[in-house]
C-alpha cells in the first residue's frame, strides 16, 4: 500500500552535461591546455581564436602522426 512512499529517489546528478560531445570537447581542451605553449593557450581564451588554434593543433597532430606512421610502416616492411 505505501510502497511508493518508501521507495528511494535516485540521487540527482551534480555535473550533468548537455551531451557526450560537449563533455569530450571540454576534456580535450583541458588535456591540450596542459601541454600547449603559453602564447597558444592565451588564444584559446577568445571564442574565434579557439577554433583556429584547435584546427591548427589538429592539422599538426595529423601531419606528425602521419609522418611517424609512414616511417614506422617503412621500417616494419623492410
Amino acid at each position: 500500500m505505501s510502497s511508493k512512499k518508501n521507495r528511494k529517489q535516485p540521487a540527482p546528478v551534480k555535473n550533468h552535461k548537455d551531451s557526450v560531445f560537449k563533455e569530450a570537447w571540454e576534456n580535450m581542451n583541458e588535456d591540450i591546455a596542459r601541454v600547449m605553449p603559453g602564447f597558444l593557450l592565451n588564444r584559446l581564451q577568445g571564442s574565434k581564436g579557439k577554433v583556429w588554434v584547435m584546427v591548427a593543433v589538429t592539422v599538426v597532430e595529423l601531419v606528425v602522426l602521419g609522418a611517424v606512421g609512414k616511417f614506422a610502416y617503412d621500417w616494419f616492411t623492410k
